[in-house]
Formats: C-alpha cells, sequence, structure tokens
C-alpha cells in the first residue's frame, strides 16, 4: 500500500515554489523532464495551492473517469489498498474479494455506478481506510481520491483541520459527478 509520506503532506498543505522542484525530485518515477519543466514554470505562474494538489494528486491520486468501467474502478483503488482485490462484474453488480472477504456492490448499470462503486468500495474498507474526494477536481469529468488509513487522517486532521477540509471532501451518500 501506498503510504503519504509526511514530507509530501507537508509539500500539499504549505509548500512554497521552491519546494515544487523538491517533491517533483522526489517522485522521479512519476514526472518526466517535460512534466519537470511544466509544473515549475506552473507554480511561478499560476495559483500555487492548485499547482501542489495536482502534483499531489498524480503520485497519491486515484483518478476516476466518469465515463469509467466499475471494474476499473474497483482496480484503480485496489492498488492502494493492501493484499489482493479481485473483482467480476454479474448480472447484478459487481462481487469483490479483498481480505478474505467477499462482498457486493449492487449497480443500476447507469452513470451513477461510479459513485455507487466508489460508495461501495469506501464502506467495505471503512473500518482500516477512508476515500476523500480533492475538491479541486469535482466540477471536472475526472475526478480524483486518496485513499488513506483512518489513522493517517486523524493524525493530518489533528495538526491541519482547516486545511484538509479546504482540499478535501469526505465521500457521502450524496456525493456524484455534477
Amino acid at each position: 500500500m501506498k503510504q503519504v509520506e509526511q514530507q509530501d503532506w507537508e509539500f500539499l498543505l504549505h509548500g512554497s515554489v521552491e519546494d515544487v522542484d523538491a517533491f517533483l525530485k522526489r517522485h522521479p518515477g512519476v514526472f518526466s523532464d517535460d512534466d519537470r519543466t511544466d509544473f515549475l514554470q506552473a507554480a511561478r505562474e499560476e495559483e500555487l495551492s492548485s499547482v501542489r494538489a495536482n502534483l499531489f494528486s498524480w503520485v497519491y491520486g486515484v483518478t476516476v473517469d466518469w465515463r469509467e468501467v466499475d471494474c476499473e474502478v474497483v482496480r484503480l483503488f485496489g492498488e492502494f489498498l493492501p493484499g489482493e482485490v479481485i473483482v467480476e462484474e454479474m448480472a447484478e453488480g459487481l462481487t469483490l474479494s479483498y481480505a478474505g472477504e467477499i462482498y457486493s456492490i449492487p449497480l443500476t448499470f447507469s452513470p451513477n455506478d461510479r459513485y455507487i462503486t466508489i460508495r461501495g468500495i469506501a464502506d467495505i474498507i471503512q473500518k482500516q481506510f477512508e476515500i476523500r474526494l480533492f475538491r479541486d477536481s469535482y466540477w471536472s469529468d475526472t475526478h480524483v481520491f486518496v485513499l488513506m488509513s483512518h489513522v493517517q487522517w486523524q493524525e493530518l486532521e489533528r495538526s491541519h483541520i482547516a486545511e484538509v477540509e479546504k482540499i478535501f471532501q469526505k465521500i457521502t451518500p450524496e456525493l456524484d459527478f455534477p
């Protein structure tokens, strides 16, 4: 499971233009030289908080397009969970195998299914983990999420509650693509 490093949290919440380059260098396998040049220029010319959120989401985000098929949504989140996640599409929805248990996520086979699937995954992992939406991605057709343990979210909220609430939205029954 990919864990968010403390220095990367500090970057997301308070990083300077100079910190952008350090973040890029800490994650060489994620960013190409062209990406590095583009992000450094953006850090100097655009709103820095958006640039930091964008960079952070490239490394730690689960990106879900509104057209994504539901099995793929499960696979994307599964990359950020410990252990294997197996998903199978059935006539009534999805069947997931995770942590030795079998779960069902009933679907409507409509565009609403993306968030039905995301909420289903969130319910399945809720004892240990929480999924939150990057607020900056909400009005896009592609939403970006961060999946972390409850302990990590609690530690982050303890020291940065206002920033966390500004950047992330908890997954609720009402949340869907706009």
